[in-house]
């Protein structure tokens, strides 16, 4: 998988660099940018146009690592409250397996009871 997302990058950037060789001409022509608000006005200085389409892909790069890296940091602390969960479990499990039995101490009060059910041969012998 690696190997393909190499060869991905490299089959963009020849592509890329094919686009700009081929196109220098027209994407050395400058262009200057306004934004007008009703209170304010910008305007940059002339630009070639390669210089915003790199600017362009800079930036979508930088906000699409920032995505990435954001939605990574959320699932890593969905994985820690997830580790806890099982840690609180898994102590839950191991105190209920070295618990003792609480039921033999029930059963004197359900033998002791008229019609109680016995389950040992010595038990059954004595009703006899």
């Amino acid at each position: 998988m690696r190997f393909l997302k190499v060869l991905a990058l490299v089959i963009v950037f020849f592509l890329t660099m094919v686009f700009f060789q081929q196109n220098t001409g027209e994407l050395s022509q400058a262009v200057t940018l306004k934004f007008d608000l009703l209170f304010k006005a910008w305007s940059t200085i002339p630009l070639p146009i390669y210089f915003l389409i790199l600017g362009a892909f800079t930036l979508g790069a930088i906000i699409a690592v920032l995505f990435f890296l954001i939605e990574r940091v959320r699932l890593g602390a969905a994985v820690r409250k997830a580790r806890r969960q099982v840690k609180k479990l898994e102590k839950e499990v191991n105190a209920l397996r070295t618990r003792p039995l609480d039921t033999m101490e029930a059963l004197p009060a359900a033998e002791a009871a008229p019609g109680a059910f016995s389950t040992t041969a010595a038990d059954a012998a004595k009703a006899e």
